[in-house]
């Protein structure tokens, strides 16, 4: 089928793109970073790491999302796992897992920039132990978000039943084909009335905590450090400090604003639509290429805004293709002290 053709082939580019532009971020970020990066670095290190694994998950899964009537999934064709469901089951499930680590992530990413911006000596708390304690936060996040897939999510006999023929229409492969996490949130009661199952809504309600949390945090830090990043000048801050922290905040900005456009809004769609009635079941194809192509445009905003990276890609791009490399000055203080 043409979708699945064209599904697979942008999944496998965005593998690629993914793979190529956070290994080579991760190499900037560990030889280019100014010193006045200070530990914030290790948080983008992370955050790379688990973008690639959200990308290796991705091509392995090769997942479709779709919404139909008051039902909701995610699937994976079986394929050699026909025998082995839940371990189908379980990879989709690590799946959205990653979802949750990264929008975990992000709001974790301004937390730090305010504390590092604002001066009162809060940044200590990334530092040594409490560091590892922020990179278990999306951890468990992660975790959270899986049980929850187990809990609520897990394949039964009525949904099943209930899109059986819309998984065969869109995908030629029947149901027991294939494993998926999805909601189905009116079946229809002993009566043949379609009623809210509110074991589900809850379950929904759960995901919709963790996704609210975390977009709530991106909003309320991303105002206070904006509002900080204009009063740097004021407070005497050097010139470099200055370009740093703007950058860094910039870079921020449009790396929260991808998985805003690309997770958080056809995901919370297609979340909230089958609950609300809403047929959105032609914008599935979507919604599945979006949540695909998110890892590879992922490193994009830190790798091109932040002068340092941007520079050292230059240098590799040159390098690369055999040019001489071209030495780009740029502004140092003289007076280095870490920002974190």
């Amino acid at each position: 089928m043409l979708f699945s053709t064209l599904k697979f082939a942008i999944q496998l580019f965005s593998f690629i793109c993914s793979l190529f532009f956070n290994i080579i971020l991760i190499y900037l970020i560990l030889t280019k970073s100014p010193k006045k990066m200070g530990t914030y670095k290790y948080l983008l290190v992370y955050f790379c790491c688990f973008s690639m694994l959200y990308s290796i998950l991705d091509i392995i899964v090769g997942p479709v999302i779709h919404s139909h009537g008051s039902s909701f999934f995610m699937m994976m064709k079986l394929g050699i796992l026909k025998n082995h469901p839940e371990v189908g089951f379980l990879l989709v499930s690590l799946l959205c897992g990653c979802f949750a680590v990264s929008i975990t992530t992000i709001s974790i990413q301004f937390v730090f920039r305010y504390f590092a911006m604002e001066r009162k000596g809060r940044i200590s708390y990334f530092r040594g132990k409490y560091l590892i304690i922020w990179f278990l936060v999306p951890l468990i996040s992660g975790t959270i978000w899986i049980l929850q897939d187990w809990v609520f999510l897990h394949p039964n006999a009525k949904m099943g039943e209930y899109i059986n023929e819309t998984v065969f229409i869109n995908y030629g492969v029947n149901v027991t084909d294939i494993t998926y996490c999805g909601t189905f949130f009116y079946p229809k009661n002993d009566q043949g009335v379609p009623s809210l199952d509110y074991f589900q809504f809850f379950g929904f309600l759960g995901f919709c905590v963790i996704m609210g949390t975390t977009f709530l945090i991106v909003v309320i830090f991303g105002i206070k450090s904006y509002k900080l990043v204009r009063e740097l000048p004021k407070h005497g801050e050097s010139e470099y400090t200055y370009k740093l922290q703007s950058q860094l905040f910039k870079a921020l900005v449009v790396q929260a604003f991808i998985p805003i456009t690309f997770l958080f809004i056809p995901i919370g769609l297609v979340f909230i639509a089958p609950l609300l009635h809403f047929d959105i079941e032609p914008a599935s194809f979507l919604v599945t290429i979006f949540f695909s192509i998110y890892p590879a445009v992922d490193p994009l905003p830190i790798l091109l805004i932040v002068a340092e990276y941007r520079e050292g890609l230059s240098e590799l791009i040159y390098k690369t293709i055999g040019k001489r490399s071209i030495q780009i000055s740029s502004y140092t203080d003289p007076q280095i002290t870490s920002i974190s």
